[in-house]
C-alpha cells in the first residue's frame, strides 16, 4: 500500500461547499487512487475554506498554506505526493525526498492569456522550474498531452521514456438516480471564466423556450469561490437571461445540492464558441453532467464530442451555427421519449468509460513503483541561467569601466552587447 498525499489547489466538494472542476479533479484522483488499496491524505488551500464547520473534522489537519507546502509534506510523510496544480511546485523544495507527480487539468498559461494577464511572461520561466521538480505527469486527455508534452522536454525530460498518462475527468461509479420532474428543463452551471463563450447556445435556447410557450433554463453559476478571475461577457448574458420569465438564475450553491437540481432536470447545455482553450479542455462540467443522467447539447470540436457521440448521449453541434441550435432545441421540446434514451445512455457512457476507478491506471501505476526520475538539463533554465551568466559578467565590467574610466562609450557599447 502506497500512502499519497494528494494535494488540492482548490476547494473540495464536501458536503456543505461549492467547488470547482480543480477541486473535483483532485477529488477524483484521489478516490480513484483509494479504490485501487492506496491510502491516500487529501489537502486544500486554508484560504478556500471561509467556514471551518463545515469541514469534517479530520479534514483540519489537511488544510495548507502555500509557502509552507514542505514543513506540510514532511509533516504528513507521504510516500508519493500529487499536485493537482503545477504552480504549487513553486512552493516547494528542489531536494523533494519522495516522488513528485503533477496532473495537468487544463492549459493554464493560454487561461492566463485570454484573461490578459501581464503575468504570462513571469508563469512561462516557473512553469519550467516547476516541471524540472516533477517525476511523472498526468493529464485529462490526448488532446492535452500532445500539448503538455514540448513543456515536459523543454523542462529536461526524455519523452522516450513513460512520463505522462492520461486519466479522464471522472466520477464515482456510485452513480445517481436520475428522476426528472415537471416541464423540459434545461440546466447550465459553472464558474464564470473569460475564456468561455456560451452566449449563443443559451439565448438561442431561451428564444425557442419562449416561442413555444414551454420549458425553462436553470442557470447556476458565479464568480470563482476563491480565486478574483475575470469573468468575461457573463454579467451581461446574466442581465440578458434575467428578463426572460422562462430563465431561473441560481448563484453558486454547495455541490450536493446541485446534483439534487440536475437530477430532476431534463437536458443539459454546454455550447462554447470555439478557442484554443476550449479545444483542450476536457470539461469537468460536462461529465458531471452526464453522471446525473442528462443528455448533453455538445460542442462538436472537442475530444469529449467523440464519447457523447460513440454513446448517443447527447447532441453535437457546431456552436456558431443557429440554425442547429435551434432545431436540436424543438426537436427535444417535442419528444419527450428522446430525451429519455438519451439520459439512459449518458450514464451508460459513465459507467463504462469515465468513473475513477475505471481511468485512474496511468496514476496507479506509477503510485505501485513510485521513482525520483533522473532528469536532463532543461533547456530553458539553461538559457536563463546562460543570460543570467552574461549579465554578471557585463555588469562587472560596467562597474570596472565606470570606476577607472568614466566613459559614457563603454556604458554604451556593453548596454549594446548585453541586447546582443
Amino acid at each position: 500500500m502506497t500512502r499519497v498525499l494528494v494535494i488540492s489547489g482548490d476547494i473540495l466538494p464536501y458536503p456543505g461547499c461549492p467547488t470547482t472542476g480543480a477541486g473535483l479533479r483532485a477529488w477524483g484522483l484521489a478516490k480513484g487512487l483509494e479504490s485501487k488499496g492506496h491510502a491516500v491524505l487529501l489537502a486544500m488551500p486554508r484560504s478556500s475554506v471561509s467556514n471551518d464547520k463545515i469541514i469534517p473534522p479530520e479534514v483540519a489537519d489537511l488544510l495548507y498554506v502555500n509557502k509552507e507546502l514542505p514543513t506540510f509534506i514532511h509533516r504528513h510523510q507521504p510516500d508519493v505526493v500529487v499536485l493537482q496544480h503545477w504552480l504549487l511546485a513553486n512552493f516547494l523544495n528542489d531536494s523533494l525526498e519522495v516522488p513528485l507527480v503533477i496532473d495537468f487539468h487544463g492549459p493554464l498559461l493560454l487561461e492566463t492569456q485570454f484573461q490578459d494577464n501581464p503575468v504570462l511572461e513571469k508563469l512561462k520561466w516557473e512553469k519550467i522550474q516547476a516541471l524540472h521538480k516533477a517525476d511523472f505527469f498526468t493529464c485529462a486527455g490526448e488532446k492535452q498531452k500532445y500539448y503538455f508534452q514540448p513543456w515536459l522536454m523543454l523542462a529536461g525530460f526524455d519523452l522516450r521514456q513513460q512520463v505522462i498518462g492520461v486519466v479522464p475527468v471522472s466520477l464515482s461509479p456510485d452513480l445517481p438516480q436520475h428522476e426528472s420532474q415537471g416541464e423540459p428543463t434545461f440546466v447550465y452551471g459553472g464558474v464564470f471564466l473569460p475564456w468561455q463563450d456560451p452566449v449563443l447556445g443559451l439565448t438561442t435556447l431561451v428564444e425557442c423556450l419562449e416561442r413555444k410557450h414551454k420549458g425553462v433554463l436553470k442557470f447556476f453559476g458565479g464568480k470563482h469561490p476563491v480565486v478574483a478571475v475575470p469573468t468575461g461577457g457573463f454579467e451581461q448574458l446574466l442581465k440578458q437571461l434575467q428578463h426572460s420569465s422562462r430563465v431561473k438564475i441560481h448563484q453558486t450553491i454547495p455541490r450536493d445540492q446541485l446534483i439534487q437540481e440536475y437530477c430532476q432536470a431534463h437536458v443539459a447545455i454546454d455550447l462554447m464558441q470555439r478557442n484554443i482553450e476550449r479545444e483542450l479542455a476536457f470539461t469537468t462540467r460536462t461529465v458531471e453532467y452526464l453522471w446525473c443522467g442528462l443528455p448533453v447539447i455538445y460542442s462538436d470540436y472537442a475530444e469529449l464530442s467523440a464519447y457523447i457521440r460513440a454513446y448517443d448521449a447527447g447532441w453535437t453541434i457546431d456552436p456558431r451555427n443557429q440554425e442547429a441550435i435551434r432545431s436540436v432545441i424543438e426537436a427535444i421540446l417535442d419528444s419527450p421519449a428522446l430525451i429519455a434514451e438519451r439520459s439512459r445512455n449518458a450514464q451508460r457512457l459513465v459507467r463504462e468509460r469515465l468513473t475513477w476507478d475505471k481511468t485512474i491506471e496511468p496514476l496507479d501505476a506509477f503510485c505501485r513503483a513510485p521513482v525520483k526520475r533522473e532528469k536532463g538539463k532543461s533547456l530553458m533554465l539553461s538559457d536563463h541561467h546562460s543570460i543570467g551568466k552574461q549579465l554578471t559578467y557585463y555588469t562587472r565590467k560596467l562597474r570596472f569601466h565606470l570606476e577607472h574610466e568614466g566613459g559614457k562609450k563603454v556604458m554604451q557599447r556593453i548596454w549594446t552587447k548585453l541586447r546582443e
